[in-house]
């Protein structure tokens, strides 16, 4: 254990192998928690309106914007403000590891 929060706080570079690990899974089978009225839905079951610029997924109860997503030649953008959370049901058993700060440590001092 850390004797000092300032040891727990890390490049948010170490937390790559955790967000890969969310990225991966089929985004349609996901739930996905609306801001406004706060109903849980799949994103497969969103209101999806598409132009050439980009995406608008709104919310199947009470079609509030929950999700924008634009391809530019900058990057790609996912902007979330109307959704609480996205939630992503693990292939496998949870892993402590992610949450271990030795393990943290490791990835941090690798790059």
């Amino acid at each position: 254990m850390a004797d000092n929060v300032c040891d727990l706080v890390l490049d948010g570079n170490v937390a790559a192998c955790l967000l890969q690990h969310i990225f991966v899974p089929d985004i349609t089978l996901a739930k996905i928690r609306c801001e406004a009225c706060d109903c849980t839905n799949g994103v497969g079951s969103l209101a999806l309106y598409a132009a050439p610029m980009g995406a608008v997924l709104k919310c199947a109860d009470c079609e509030s914007v929950l999700m924008r997503a634009v391809d530019t030649p900058h990057g790609l953008w996912l902007e979330m403000r109307g959704a609480r959370y996205l939630k992503f049901r693990p292939r496998r058993p949870p892993s402590a590891a992610y949450c271990s700060t030795e393990n943290f440590e490791s990835m941090g001092a690798a790059g």
